[in-house]
């Protein structure tokens, strides 16, 4: 009997200091996360190329074109994977506070699309791709219901402040038809072309929401999963042309290399703005000045999504 009610008593104790992690106090959570797309929207323009896969066909005669397929291009930069760290802070068996710091890169994704042929051939193949790099404070209200059981479930709520980030469009572009060449110098037929743009935001407020569940697996150690859904809409504040290198070709066949420092600083650098006015610095107006940073309006992308965390809660 007296051992029995030893063994007893060891086995209330370990479960005790299992439990422990759950009372009062602070705690790190290391965690691994993968987001998918929850509201697809229409992509914003990539300079002036609309979202749209645009394949036709090129009569070699008249120069005109005919649409074989064209469609709207959709998506969100919100699917891709995530890591972090949050600290936190029970305050009793219900009520904790928890301060994340995540770091996101989103899949990438075509932005815009142009296939051109003359017969069968290709004579133009353009397709720009988008990829968006976040640090993000996620500050949030925890709250559990308390149960003896080791399945121990929880809500929370909060905001997501995203504090550092941007998008990169890379776009790449095999012109023979002269469309596109012609943009980069008027006596191009033919161009050869990659190009790196970095997008950067305005500073913005997102919300979160998410149930998951805690179950201790050593002591003052608990794993955790939780659904989580956010809920992020980011503007555009600039954009900056990264690199560009080009080989053009002239009517007579001569091959021009166009860089980086070629471009005009318009080209090169755009600023974002809700509403154009006259005094706008926009190619094509009376008052543009090719030596200034050029003006557009601003878009928005999605960074939010549905992801599932995985990891572990650390007392300490």
């Amino acid at each position: 009997m007296k051992k029995l009610f030893l063994i007893a008593t060891l086995l209330a104790g370990a479960s005790l200091s299992t439990f422990a992690q759950e009372g009062r106090g602070f705690y790190l959570k290391p965690t691994g996360s993968y987001f998918l797309k929850v509201t697809p929207v229409e992509f914003p323009n990539v300079g002036s190329l609309q979202p749209r896969d645009y394949v036709f066909s090129i009569n070699p005669s008249s120069g005109a074109q005919t649409r074989i397929s064209e469609s709207a291009i959709t998506g969100s930069f919100g699917q891709g994977w995530r890591a972090g760290l949050t600290g936190g802070f029970r305050f009793n068996n219900v009520v904790a506070v928890e301060l994340g710091v995540n770091y996101f890169q989103s899949e990438k994704n075509t932005m815009a699309k142009q296939t051109g042929y003359i017969g069968n051939n290709r004579v133009l193949a353009l397709e720009a791709v988008g990829q968006v790099s976040a640090l993000d404070l996620t500050p949030s209200l925890v709250f559990h219901l308390p149960t003896q059981m080791k399945f121990k479930p929880y809500l929370k709520l909060g905001a997501v402040v995203p504090v550092y980030g941007y998008l990169d469009i890379n776009t790449t572009v095999s012109d023979q038809t002269g469309t596109i060449a012609k943009t980069v110098n008027p006596n191009f037929v033919a161009v050869e072309l990659t190009r790196s743009e970095r997008v950067k935001p305005k500073p913005t407020l997102g919300f979160i929401g998410a149930a998951g569940f805690n179950y201790p697996i050593g002591k003052n150690i608990s794993f955790f999963s939780e659904i989580e859904y956010r809920n992020v809409s980011v503007n555009s504040d600039s954009k900056e042309v990264k690199s560009f290198n080009a080989i053009g070709t002239l009517a007579n066949g001569t091959k021009v290399n166009v860089g980086l420092n070629d471009l005009p600083t318009a080209v090169k650098e755009t600023n974002y703005h809700k509403t154009l006015t006259p005094s706008s610095n926009v190619a094509g107006t009376a008052n543009y000045n090719p030596n200034q940073p050029s003006d557009d309006l601003k878009s928005y992308i999605n960074i939010g999504g549905l992801g599932l965390n995985v990891g572990l809660k650390i007392g300490i």
